[in-house]
Parts: C-alpha cells; structure tokens; sequence
C-alpha cells in the first residue's frame, strides 16, 4: 500500500505535462478520488475511438459537463505515457437532512426550497447552493416581517465523505412598522391614505406602543389599496415612484418612505346619452345623470347613480333592464367622456299575490304590509322591503318568494309567499327584582305577540310587593289604512297600603291609560303622538312649601269632595314626539346626530293646566386629524309653564338623572330643595292665641320647571390589551354643566326668615364638575371607574357629590 502511494506521487510529478484541453494516442483511462460515485461513469464520459488516433482531442467540454453534474467539487487530468489520468474530488454525499427552529415556515415549504437548490438527501452538498438558498429563505421570512432570522448549518462529518446535514433557524422577534412617511401628497393627508388601505389600525397608540407587524404582502396589498383609492378618485395620472425601507440597528424596527405622484384629478366634461321613450322616465332619468356633469369624477358617486337609475326603472316594472355607464378617458386634456347606455326589455305588472303557509295568521294582518305599488308595477325592492317588515315582527321562522308568469301573458307576474310560522309566539317570566327604594319586587311579564290571529302584541307586567301592586297592559297593532303607523294601547293600575306609604313620596299614580300612534323609523325619522288620562293621588301627610304653592292654586270647591290628608288630581294629557337619529356606527367610531323632541299638554278641563317641552340633542364628532379621537356633545333643555292662574304641579317639576352621561353630582342633587313647615299656637299676654309657621328647609331636591344640561366627552380610541382577562382598554375626559331652576317662585311674606339663603329663581346657580373615566372590557362584564372633580359651587353637600364611583354590568 506504501508502495502505490509513492507511485502514484511520484506518477503525479514527473509524468508528462498534458494540457487540460488536447490530448492524443490515449490507450488507458484512470480514475482517482472517487467514493460515492461508480468510476465507471466517468470513463464512459471519456471514452472515445478518437483517443487512439494521433490527432488532439479536446477534453475540455467533459471536464465541464462534470462539473455541471455539481457531484465534483475539483477535477484535474493528466496523461502519463498513453494513460488518461483524472484525479477528482467529490462534494460531501448529504445522508441526511434535518431541521429545528422554523415556527413560522412550515417543513413542506423548506422540502421545497431545499429540493429547488438540489440540496436533498443521497444528493451531493454544495456549498454555492446552499448560499442561495439561504438568501431566498431570509427573503421569505422578510415578506413575514422576520428580517432577524439566523440560519446556522451544523455537518456532521461520516465516512465516505458523507454527512449528516443540520439546519437549525433562529427566527427571531418579528419586526414592525414604526413609521410610514408619504410624500408628494398633496390633496389628501396621510391619515386618510392610510385609512383606506385594508390593513390600516386606527388605534390612538399607533406609532407608540402597538407597532403594526410587517408583512410583505399585506403592505403590497396595501399599496394597491392606495393606487384604487386615486383611480377611483379621478387621479387616473397617479403612480409611485420610489419605496424605501429602512431597518433600525436592531433590526426590530422598518421604516418605510413612499414617494407617490398625485397628479390632476379628471372631470367629467361630457356625457353621451340615448334617448328613449317617455313612458320610461327620460327626463327624470336624464336630470339624475347630468348631474354629473363637470363634476370631478368619483367612482362610489357613479355607482350611487347608478343604482338611482336602476332603482328608478324598477318603479316602472322594468325588472330586466340593463344600465351602462362607460368611460372614455382624455389624459391630454385631462377629462373624462361618460356613455349612459340602457336596454329596456318587458315591463312587469303584478296580477295577483298569494299567501300559504299562514296558518295562525289572519290574512289582513299580512295585507296590512303588503304593497302592490303605483300602476301594479312589479317593483322587487318593493317585495324586499315588505317581506324584510314581515320578518321583523318576529312571527315568522323563513318567509320564501316565487314570482311565475301568468298563464297565456308575457307580462303578468303573480307573486306566491310562503310562510313558515314561529311555533313559539307567547312568553311567560317570572323573575324577582331589588329596588332601593322598594325593596324585594316579585316581576311577571307576559308577551303575546299574535293575539287571536291578528298580529297584535301583547304585553302584560305585573310587580308585586308587601306595600305595592303595579299593573301594566300594553297592545300594538299596526294599522291597515296607514302604512308604516302603528296603534299602541296602555293601561296601568297602582295599588298601595296606607301603612307602607313612603314619607319622601307626595303622589301615587293610581290608574290611567293612553293610546298613541307612532311610525318606526323611515328615513332616519320617527314620530308619535298619544292622547290619555291619569288619576294622581296627592298625599300632604307632611307639608312643603310647593306642595302648599300647588294647592293654593287649586280652586276652592275642589277641596270639598276630598278629605284634608288626600286629594286626587284628573289629568287629561296629549303628548307628541318627534325623534330624528342619523347616527351611523363602526366599531368605535360613531358620527352624526340623534335629536328628540317631547312635549306634554294638560288639556282645560282637567285639574291642571299647563304645557311642558323638552329637548335632547346627541352629537358624535370623529377628530380624524387627532388619531381618531371622537367628540361627544350633549345638551337637554326642559321648560313647563302654566296658563292662567295654574301653576306646575312640583311632581312635574325637571330632576337631574345622568343617564350614561358622567357627571361629578349624584343623581337628584341639583336645583330647588323642599321646605316644609309647622304651625304652632303661642300665647300673648293676653291670653291670645297665635299661629306661628316655622319654616325647615330639608335637603329633599324636588326640581324646578326649567332644566338646562350640557355635556361634552372626549373619548379615547380603545385599544385591546389581551384576549382572555381584560379585552380592551379605553378612557376620556369630560365637563358637566347643570341648571335647575323654578321660575314662577315667589318670596312671600311669611318666607322672610329663609328667603336671603335660599335662591329658587337664580339661573345663575350653575353646577359645573370636571373628570375622567376609564373603561374595562373584562372576562366578567365592562367594568368604568369615574374620577370627577366638582368645580362649583363650593359650598355644596357631600352626599350630593360623586368624586368616584364604580359601574360593574
């Protein structure tokens, strides 16, 4: 063996010098190096009759075609006499393959790769290969947001030069997006941009704590989202020119700098229209697409007239017709050329409509909903719209709709409706219920909402206790003649013991009712108006100076039919509201205005006579600009006056409750405060007797008949904190102002003695309190904790002032 090793040195240095590309007279071909591969492959690669001829043959080629195999890492050829000698060196023979740490690219996507760069087990190791594939790797966990990732390759060295091939991945955190920077935006701010790509988070804390995870394809969804939000705008020149990211030292952090071109945004200058018969609407047709006409072109206002028109052709019965808008545009002279086409086809009536399936469910209820529209046109919206009314009264589990041409026309359509009732249509409750002031409430509800057929709801509440028993029947039905109005009946029945009386109570409601009429909301509008009458228990058990002010003003002979201790009032009332709520709501966000307005009049020939209003007004006003900060305002106005010698009765008057709203007062802590009074006999000295009042003033608030309220909130976005404890976080600021006042107090004389500490008609006496809140969604219900900071007055008492306070739902 020593031997062969010294021959064959020996061999290598004073054998003939051949070149490495032309050799000649080759009779014998050696191999050496050889240990995972059969040398026999090669010699066929070099054989050749051409070797045995004088002439030069070049080797060249062969040499490289095995290099390509990528089996040799080093190939030399030399020629002792008239012997081909090849001495090569294999790349290690990869035996096995394994891989730890990939959390975020699965194993079949590695097999992938790796198969891609010829790296597989019983396959040779190269080392450029591996080079590349790591550099698509790291590219695949920077589309991901992993620009840390760290690829450590351990060999474990075999004989035969063979290799147990280890991958291990350290992936790292994942980076986020500290920043974007826009440029060259000149008609549209940053923040809308961004609000319109669909990866936007419009937390307040982006930028500062909750970083946005990059990943490559939603930042290049993103960027398409903003190239439609230009196109679809009229920027039709619109393109972006450069995109730089820039990674911090750390490389936790991206910052990605976006140069865009705006350019002009294109108006329509022109637009095409056929003309079509006037049967079909044309001038109307044509006065709702001209007004688009040089106006900036914006795709979601095309497609709203689009639909206009449409919905307008349906009116007509035209349910097949086809509308077209098409767009020419002019970039030169920056324009765009609008092509309104239409196809009208048959025009559609309704011959008959037929109901099946309603079994429990008279067929007048349902007609009450059902609308064939003007002409009998065949309107679908109209289908839509009434079967949509049906659902929502909750009497049927699926409503289905055919529509099938009548027999013999091209033209009649008959409508077939198939119901499916609710099974269940009454409910029965039973529950108990704690009051403050009433104590333990034992509650029944029961609900009927098909009563006999007819799809009148029922609804009967009974609370029972050891002093009270409440009684509450209401019926709502919708009525036929008056589409979309409802008719809505109320009785109650209040019965109490003398014995459980409550001191702080001046009145009991014995019995009343009322009925109203009322629409739901159509267009963001509601409205109702209601007649009724109520009997009131006036209890003077103990006197307060309002309670004797109402009195008085009774007249004399009413006082005769009742004892001295209890009087019953008679009040014929009409009451009216109107309610207009435009509120649009998205997750946090919430814009528009819900405004109301009440009124109730004592008519002349009840026991009272006066008129009270009231007023309430919610705003929501997103502040975009300031991360999406939201503005709350709110303000209610109460007023009652009386007419004649009447006054207010003080079980009327306007009391302070929150609501939702924040407040640093309690509720009934503001405004006027009953007085009440005894009279007591002294004696002279000569033996006269005297009535003297002396007066107490309590601090029993009784209200006022004028209430002013505003309120403003500045809410904070909520941002989630975990999934399992606490959901999301969210707080706010806020300021409160309230007035309550009573404007027909007067000062009599025998009330000099309080009348210079007490200020019953001073508007001034304003309640103002500042504060902040912080909300909790947690795993047990939303939980807020109110910190509020009563500014003035100052000389207010403790229990009306809330400085904290804690609300678990």
């Amino acid at each position: 063996m020593l031997f062969k090793k010294i021959f064959f040195i020996y061999f290598l240095f004073f054998s003939l010098s051949v070149s490495a590309t032309k050799i000649n007279n080759i009779r014998y071909i050696t191999i050496h190096g050889v240990q995972n591969i059969s040398p026999d492959n090669i010699i066929k690669i070099f054989s050749s009759n051409s070797f045995n001829s004088d002439k030069s043959i070049n080797i060249s080629d062969k040499i490289k075609y095995l290099f390509d195999t990528n089996i040799f890492n080093k190939i030399s050829a030399s020629k002792f006499r008239d012997t081909l000698i090849i001495l090569v060196k294999e790349f290690p023979f990869i035996s096995k393959i394994s891989i730890c740490g990939n959390k975020n690219i699965s194993d079949q996507y590695f097999t992938a790769l790796l198969k891609k760069f010829n790296l597989q087990e019983r396959k040779y190791f190269n080392t450029v290969n591996f080079k590349n594939f790591f550099y698509f790797l790291r590219k695949k966990y920077e589309e991901k947001g992993y620009f840390n990732v760290r690829c450590k390759v351990i060999k474990i060295q075999l004989p035969n030069n063979k290799l147990h091939l280890k991958i291990v991945i350290q992936e790292g955190s994942v980076s986020s997006v500290s920043n974007i920077f826009i440029e060259g935006n000149n008609y549209f701010s940053k923040k809308s941009l961004l609000k319109h790509a669909s990866t936007y988070n419009d937390s307040l804390l982006w930028n500062f704590f909750l970083y946005h995870t990059y990943d490559s394809f939603k930042f290049k969804k993103s960027l398409h989202d903003l190239y439609n939000f230009y196109i679809n705008n009229g920027y039709y020149d619109f393109r972006i020119n450069k995109i730089k990211k820039y990674l911090s030292k750390n490389r936790k952090n991206i910052y990605i700098k976006i140069n865009l071109y705006e350019g002009k945004q294109y108006k329509i200058k022109k637009i095409f229209m056929n003309k079509f018969s006037e049967l079909y609407n044309y001038k109307k047709t044509y006065k709702i697409v001209h007004s688009l006409l040089n106006t900036y072109y914006n795709k979601h206002t095309v497609n709203h007239i689009k639909k206009k028109v449409k919905d307008n052709f349906l009116k007509l019965g035209l349910l097949n017709c086809d509308v077209f808008f098409h767009f020419d545009i002019d970039k030169k002279d920056k324009r765009v050329f609008l092509y309104f086409l239409t196809d009208f086809k048959e025009t559609y009536f309704i011959n008959k409509i037929f109901y099946t399936g309603n079994t429990n469910i008279q067929n007048n209820f349902i007609n009450s909903f059902i609308s064939k529209g003007k002409d009998n046109f065949f309107d679908i919206n109209v289908v839509k719209n009434y079967c949509g009314n049906l659902f929502d009264t909750g009497l049927f589990h699926k409503i289905k709709v055919l529509v099938n041409k009548q027999v013999g026309s091209k033209n009649l359509l008959n409508i077939y409706l198939f119901f499916i009732e609710n099974k269940n249509t009454r409910d029965v409750n039973i529950s108990t219920n704690v009051e403050k002031e009433r104590g333990l409430l034992l509650r029944l509800l029961f609900i009927e909402k098909n009563l006999i057929g007819t799809g009148t709801e029922l609804y009967v509440k009974i609370l029972k206790n050891f002093s009270d028993t409440n009684i509450n029947i209401c019926s709502i039905k919708r009525l036929g003649l008056l589409k979309n109005f409802f008719l809505k009946s109320d009785a109650f029945l209040n019965s109490f013991k003398k014995k459980y009386f409550d001191s702080n109570s001046h009145i009991n409601k014995i019995y009343g009712f009322y009925t109203s009429i009322y629409t739901p909301f159509i267009k963001n509008k509601k409205f109702s108006i209601s007649c009724g009458y109520e009997k009131i228990q006036v209890l003077n058990n103990i006197l307060h100076v309002s309670l004797l002010e109402y009195l008085l003003s009774l007249p004399k002979d009413f006082f005769l039919n009742y004892k001295t201790n209890n009087f019953f009032i008679n009040d014929f009332f009409i009451k009216y509201m109107f309610d207009f709520n435009n509120i649009k709501e998205k997750d946090f966000l919430k814009m528009g205005i819900h405004a109301k307005f009440l009124g109730k009049l004592i008519l002349p020939f009840s026991n009272n006579f006066y008129h009270k209003i009231f007023f309430s007004l919610n705003q929501y006003l997103p502040l975009e600009s300031v991360y999406n900060i939201m503005l709350h305002n709110y303000i209610e106005f109460g007023s009652g006056f009386a007419i004649g010698k009447y006054i207010i009765p003080f079980y009327e008057n306007y009391k302070f409750y929150k609501k939702k709203l924040k407040s640093g007062f309690n509720d009934n802590s503001i405004g006027p405060t009953a007085i009440y009074y005894k009279n007591n006999i002294d004696k002279h000295f000569n033996d006269k007797e005297k009535v003297k009042s002396n007066f107490f003033p309590s601090t029993e608030f009784i209200g006022g008949d004028m209430m002013l309220h505003a309120n403003t909130e500045l809410l904070f976005p909520p941002f989630k904190i975990s999934k399992k404890f606490l959901k999301s976080f969210q707080s706010g600021i806020f300021i409160d102002a309230v007035n309550i006042w009573n404007t027909k107090w007067k000062n009599r004389t025998f009330l000099y003695s309080i009348k210079n500490s007490l200020k019953f008609s001073d508007p001034g006496q304003v309640h103002l309190s500042l504060g902040t809140f912080f909300h909790l969604d947690s795993f047990f219900g939303p939980i807020t904790f109110t910190f509020a900071l009563p500014l003035y007055p100052y000389n207010i008492y403790n229990h009306c002032v809330n400085r904290f306070s804690v609300d678990l739902k």
